[in-house]
């Protein structure tokens, strides 16, 4: 009977001793859970502040690049105040010189001729080109040699004539150099009719040739043709542009030629400029309007001698008394 309660109680010991192993293990697997989830939690916490921060960093990051943009934007808005102020000033000065609808007059002088400038001086819409002085500029004058002239022609004559050829050289140069449109070019003893001109629609004009605004009607072989009719010839002309018939006619004289685009000014002044002699220029054009690279004329003319000064220049024993509007003829 003893043993068999030895037994028992042994057997209860153990069994104790187990359930107290399994309590303690239970124990410090639910302190090591605890543990754990503190430190996930912990962990957790330390994660949410550190997004909190970063996402209160990247708020900041985004308002300060959001400011810089908002103020790029402003800045770039200002600018661009500026720059259209600043185009629109331009443009306003630009069509400003164009609001008128004519082209720009350049008026052919030499700056000693005060005279013949008072007439041209209070008005803005004409540019005083200076003119080369032949006669002071003598032989130095590149002109001088490649001037091909009459051979009775006396010593002034042909430093005057080589003078006025290296102006009207001069200024299709700068025409075709400054990419200058809608130019028309005149000596200072011309006459505009700016009621005529206003009139005209430059950009309808034809584009492909210079124009004659002004200038005097010759036969077209030569001057001593007797069978010629001036008369005769002008019968068929309409008012506004004409195509040239250089079967028919020539015309001469620096009285007024357009110059739509400075393109052609440009080839203009290549033709010129490879020919080793050249005659006075408005002959030079005679022979372009023949090869048909000089194809219009605008009649009633825009622009004619002023008689009284043009009797006055070098050449002014050779003008005939004519009213220079029908291009050298009476109405």
């Amino acid at each position: 009977m003893v043993s068999r309660s030895n037994k028992r109680s042994r057997n209860k010991r153990i069994s104790n001793r187990r359930s107290n192993k399994k309590r303690s293990n239970n124990k410090r697997s639910n302190s090591n859970k605890r543990s754990n989830n503190k430190r996930s939690n912990s962990n957790k916490r330390s994660s949410n502040k550190r997004s909190s921060n970063k996402r209160s960093s990247n708020k900041r990051s985004n308002k300060r690049s959001s400011n810089k943009r908002s103020n790029k934007r402003s800045s770039n808005k200002r600018s661009n105040k500026r720059s259209n102020k600043r185009s629109n000033k331009r443009s306003n000065k630009r069509s400003n010189k164009r609001s008128n609808g004519l082209p720009k007059i350049f008026v052919i002088n030499l700056k000693r001729d005060e005279e013949k400038w008072t007439k041209y001086k209070k008005d803005k819409r004409f540019i005083r080109f200076s003119a080369c002085n032949g006669v002071e500029m003598s032989k130095e004058n590149p002109y001088f040699d490649r001037l091909r002239i009459m051979w009775n022609a006396g010593d002034r004559k042909k430093k005057c004539t080589a003078g006025i050829l290296n102006s009207h050289m001069s200024i299709i140069k700068k025409i075709a150099d400054n990419k200058i449109n809608q130019a028309l070019i005149v000596e200072d003893d011309v006459t505009i009719n700016f009621d005529s001109l206003k009139k005209i629609n430059l950009d309808k004009l034809p584009q492909d040739s210079l124009i004659y605004f002004g200038g005097v009607l010759h036969p077209p072989n030569s001057f001593k043709d007797k069978s010629w009719n001036y008369e005769k010839t002008i019968k068929p002309f309409k008012k506004g542009i004409n195509k040239i018939d250089p079967d028919k006619y020539r015309i001469f004289g620096g009285f007024g030629y357009y110059i739509p685009k400075w393109e052609i000014a440009k080839e203009l002044y290549d033709i010129f400029s490879k020919k080793p002699k050249l005659k006075p220029l408005d002959t030079e054009m005679t022979y372009l309007q023949k090869k048909g690279m000089i194809k219009y004329f605008y009649y009633p003319a825009i622009s004619y001698l002023h008689m009284d000064d043009a009797n006055k220049g070098i050449h002014g024993n050779a003008y005939i008394k004519r009213d220079m509007k029908f291009y050298g003829g009476g109405e």
